[in-house]
């Protein structure tokens, strides 16, 4: 006979048993995340990993310590090259990167920088080929067999012509350094390369992720790899997206442009490789898709695009007409051969193939209807043709419209009071260019417009001298979100605007926070070149308002002025 107090001794058994496992394990992996292998944890970003993935750092050096190391004017011209080379900006990137590597040879960071930023380079001079080959070569002898050497001897093989030997060396990269989104980004470049569409849509993700959404490339290349791959709908939202993160990407506006045509919007494809000319006139892609409206079919197999069914049918007669040919007496034959003529439009070939069968063969099935149906396609094919040359010449008279009457809204380019009139214009001359319906007068030679963007209210203030030629802008944008006093940091506003004028005009010089007396300080960023000066600043305690001075830079003094100096004018208005 069995102990009744067994059981409930096995139960508090099994259950120690489970209690202690659990803690174990619990204990295991505590220990495992502080000692185990190092990773990096990806945050929530559009199109990229999904939020809290771990990436293997594997044996990525870590270049974030070299640069939190150094003073913080050089970690700030850090971070700008490497905005500058993200968004594209590879020139002046490469400029930050060389003076960097002059001043800290022994920091990586800056040598990894100046070596990526030239491999993206449109065009390299022999100089500067001559500076990456020492590069290469001491970031080689720094990192033998890792991740980085890996991927400095995949773009060696692929410049040697050796895809195949790219993509291997690649793919070790990836694996021995995994969060480096460089060399996931250019394993994805391979990948497409190699029509490994899916595997090159995951790295791209990847190095989204692990740039933070900084990358302006690895956009670009995850909207080309579904396109390419006929998901236009992913596509289009990858696009979408991405412009306004990068409204000046050239490849971006140039695949809206595409999709736009794939759905028969050829007036807005126009516009957009329009747009692409005005700033890059000499882009080879632009004017081949302009010259092309029309004619595009979008990949995949569902890929369509207007007119194709006629170009179909065009094939169809190519082949039929041998066919009849040879056997003139097939009418069945005959038949196929007008039904083709009719999808493409050939009329009189079409009737010609009719009335044959209907001369031969009074009661063949439908003939009748057949030469119904062709005089139904004419009439509406001549009256489509009408309709379309009305439309061109509404298109083009709106195009000449649009193009003589002033602009009334501001696009990206002409933000932060860029208007595109050169100083000394007359004001004829510039409300010929920027409609005068937008502007209040506030004083004599004075002009103010106003508009909202959520967040952003933004003020700014033409000023014409006492001849009435322009001479500066004043602009005054507010945050009406921003609920910080944000000591210590430059708020959300000042960051994006700084970096939305650089998009513009270049790279600027960060003055820091500078006291201009009566407890005013002052952090500003300024523009200059040998006929336009740009000064944006913020005063530190008021995180909501930014303020930006654009003017003809001889009316400065030729000694310069010093930065409270400017105090007075950022004011004015």
């Amino acid at each position: 006979m069995s102990n009744p107090s067994s059981a409930p001794r096995t139960a508090a058994y099994l259950f120690l048993i489970f209690f202690f496992g659990a803690l174990l394990a619990y204990g295991g992996f505590k220990l495992y995340n502080k000692y185990g292998p190092s990773k990096t944890v990806v945050g929530e970003i559009p199109f990229g990993l999904e939020a809290g993935t771990s990436v293997l750092n594997g044996d990525a050096p870590n270049f974030k310590a070299d640069v939190e190391s150094l003073p913080v004017q050089a970690q700030a011209e850090f971070r700008r090259a490497g905005e500058l080379s993200r968004s594209g900006a590879t020139k002046a990137a490469y400029e930050i990167y060389d003076a960097l590597v002059l001043l800290y040879p022994n920091v990586d960071a800056a040598v990894w920088g100046e070596v990526n930023t030239l491999f993206h380079m449109d065009s390299v001079s022999e100089s500067m080929r001559d500076r990456a080959e020492l590069l290469i070569g001491r970031l080689m002898a720094r990192y033998p067999n890792t991740g980085i050497s890996f991927y400095l001897d995949s773009r060696k093989s692929l410049l040697a012509g050796n895809l195949t030997v790219a993509v291997e060396l690649a793919k070790m990269a990836s694996t021995r350094a995994p969060s480096i989104y460089e060399i996931r980004l250019w394993y994805a470049e391979l990948l497409h390369k190699n029509s490994n569409l899916r595997d090159a849509a995951n790295e791209c993700r990847a190095a989204i992720s692990l740039s933070a959404g900084d990358s302006q490339r690895a956009f670009e290349l995850l909207a080309k790899v579904y396109h390419d791959d006929g998901i236009l709908d992913s596509a289009a939202l990858v696009v979408d997206y991405a412009l306004t993160q990068f409204p000046l990407s050239s490849e971006l506006m140039l695949l809206r442009g595409y999709l736009a045509e794939y759905n028969g919007k050829f007036d807005v494809a126009e516009k957009t490789y329009q747009r692409i000319l005005a700033f890059r006139p000499d882009y080879e892609k632009a004017r081949r898709a302009m010259a092309t409206i029309g004619e595009k079919t979008a990949p995949g197999k569902n890929g369509h695009y207007a007119g194709s069914s006629r170009d179909r049918a065009q094939v169809a007669c190519d082949i039929l007409a041998p066919l009849v040919e040879r056997y003139p007496e097939n009418l069945p034959l005959r038949e196929a051969m007008g039904i083709a003529y009719t999808k493409a439009h050939m009329f009189d070939m079409a009737r010609r193939e009719f009335n044959y069968i209907l001369k031969n063969d009074p009661d063949y099935p439908d003939i009748k209807s057949r030469l119904n149906e062709l005089e139904q396609v004419r009439k509406a094919a001549i009256e489509e043709y009408n309709n379309g040359l009305t439309a061109n010449l509404n298109r083009a008279v709106d195009s000449l419209r649009e193009s003589m009457m002033p602009e009334r809204k501001h696009d990206f380019s002409t933000k932060l009071g860029h208007y595109l009139v050169r100083y000394g214009a007359s004001s004829q001359e510039f409300f010929k260019k920027y409609s005068a319906s937008n502007f209040k007068q506030v004083k004599r030679f004075v002009w103010q417009e106003s508009f909202y963007e959520n967040p952003y209210h933004h003020t700014y203030t033409v000023v014409f001298d006492s001849l009435n030629r322009f001479k500066e802008v004043h602009v005054v944008v507010f945050d009406s979100a921003s609920n910080s006093n944000h000591l210590g940091v430059a708020p959300e506003i000042f960051t994006r605007l700084l970096k939305q004028n650089s998009r513009i005009s270049g790279i600027s010089n960060n003055t820091g926070e500078t006291d201009c007396g009566d407890g005013v300080v002052m952090d500003a960023a300024v523009w200059e070149t040998r006929d336009n000066f740009e000064i944006l600043a913020r005063i530190v305690g008021k995180p909501a308002e930014v303020r930006m001075v654009r003017l003809d830079r001889n009316r400065l003094p030729p000694s310069g002025m010093k930065l409270c100096d400017y105090l007075p004018l950022l004011m004015e208005f």
